[in-house]
């Protein structure tokens, strides 16, 4: 990829170097000079009256003069006139720009005469306006086309560089998958699609259209985590190794995919310190987790759209987290399963958390989510190794936010999917109108 890349840069950079055409500048300078015994006076106003002229140079009038005054085979050839004043040296220099040479001559000493003529009606009373010499006739194009190669060169070996790390970064995406098997021994248990819309909820994963491949990924990831728990209602904690790698969304369309099986599942939110899950079902932030010593288990759980899945959010603590997970979690899961819940923890990262250790060896296995845009072997390397001296059980890896194809999943199950039915569950129809509105 890189070497195309430069090939292709130093390729554009030959053909513009080839294919416009030669331009010619030929040049000639104006002297202005003042007049008369108190020629001292009129410094300034000379000074004053060179910028004046330098605009007057590429004025229509002494372009149309010069235009009449070259000799007729230059008059259809295309010539760009421009000046420039120095009123420190009281000098104006003059130039035309003509593919060929011979015009650009032409074009420079008749501008320079048109110029000098008007000087000689405005200015003639305090100064003189002289040509010091005629325009020699230009021999090298002006526009040279070796430093357009010379610049297409160093733009292509840049291109090249960047166009190697992005290679190496995807061909490093696609190792992603053994390369956490090879580095902590453990699976891959889903790779999650990279959503466009942050915004999604459950709802639209599995009821709508919003991710077909996050659906699917889903799916994987519960018949997975089923497998290693048949017949049982486990407590499956997630985490991430550093903050912002999606661990909440995860733990969201788990227990909303654990709950599609008929499961009943509840979602808590232990992430005292930035809770999300509330927002992610519709669910008022207190009463949480950070109120179960005052009212108890009953009053906690939410009830989403999914009738199978209730949600208990983190609530407001009124003390550090770490002492609200370690007194009344523990008692909060043993009611939880008693009443035979399974329970997905979306807990905090496990990078600079103390309640985090806490939790994953209360659940019976963590699952671990890792950004793939972010993948860093050596940190997810020690987090795994952080989990297991606590005596967690890790599960294995989410990858998520991978980068995918825009297509559609095997079989495209999309049109089979419905709300499940629950005692009276709210018709199909409004529960979109609930979804989209919130």
């Amino acid at each position: 990829m890189a070497i195309a890349v430069f090939v292709l840069c130093l390729a554009a950079g030959a053909v513009d170097a080839v294919i416009p055409a030669k331009e010619y500048k030929a040049t000639t300078l104006l002297l202005a000079a003042p007049r008369g015994a108190n020629s001292a006076q009129y410094i300034s106003a000379i000074q004053i009256i060179i910028p004046q002229f330098e605009i007057e140079a590429t004025s229509n009038y002494v372009v149309t003069k010069a235009h009449s005054t070259v000799p007729a085979r230059y008059r259809k050839t295309d010539v760009t006139i421009t000046a420039v004043g120095d009123a420190g040296s009281n000098s104006l220099t003059i130039s035309a720009t003509s593919q060929d040479p011979h015009a650009a001559q032409a074009y420079a000493d008749a501008a320079s005469t048109a110029l000098i003529g008007l000087a000689k009606q405005q200015v003639k009373s305090f100064m003189t306006l002289d040509q010091l010499g005629t325009a020699l006739l230009p021999t090298s194009p002006d526009n040279p086309r070796k430093t357009v190669l010379v610049a297409a060169f160093v733009f292509g070996v840049i291109a090249a560089v960047f166009a190697a790390l992005a290679s190496a970064s995807i061909r490093r995406r696609f190792r992603q998958v053994d390369e956490v098997h090879d580095r902590v021994g453990m699976p891959v248990l889903a790779e999650v699609p990279r959503v466009k819309d942050s915004s999604i909820r459950p709802a639209d994963i599995f009821w709508g259209d919003g991710a077909p491949g996050g659906l699917e990924a889903f799916q994987e990831l519960r018949s997975s985590l089923l497998l290693m728990f048949p017949g049982v209602h486990p407590i499956l904690a997630v985490t991430s190794c550093d903050e912002g790698e999606g661990k909440s969304s995860v733990a969201a369309n788990l227990a909303w995919a654990l709950a599609s099986s008929s499961l009943p599942v509840v979602a808590m939110d232990c992430d005292l310190r930035r809770p999300t899950l509330h927002t992610m079902f519709g669910a008022p932030i207190v009463p949480g987790v950070s109120d179960y010593a005052a009212s108890g288990m009953d009053n906690l759980v939410f009830a989403t759209l999914n009738p199978n899945l209730g949600v208990i959010s983190a609530g407001i603590p009124d003390r550090h987290p770490a002492d609200i997970v370690s007194a009344d979690v523990p008692q909060l899961l043993a009611s939880l399963q008693i009443a035979g819940k399974s329970v997905v923890l979306d807990c905090p990262p496990i990078t600079g958390v103390a309640e985090t250790m806490i939790l994953s060896v209360r659940a019976d296995a963590v699952v671990l989510v890792v950004d793939a845009h972010r993948f860093d072997p050596e940190r997810l390397e020690r987090s795994v190794a952080r989990l297991e001296a606590a005596g967690a059980t890790v599960a294995g890896v989410v990858l998520n936010r991978v980068r995918r194809g825009n297509h559609t999943p095997y079989g495209s199950y999309g049109t089979y999917r419905t709300v499940p039915e629950n005692n009276g569950a709210t018709p199909l129809a409004k529960v979109f109108r609930s979804v989209r509105s919130r």
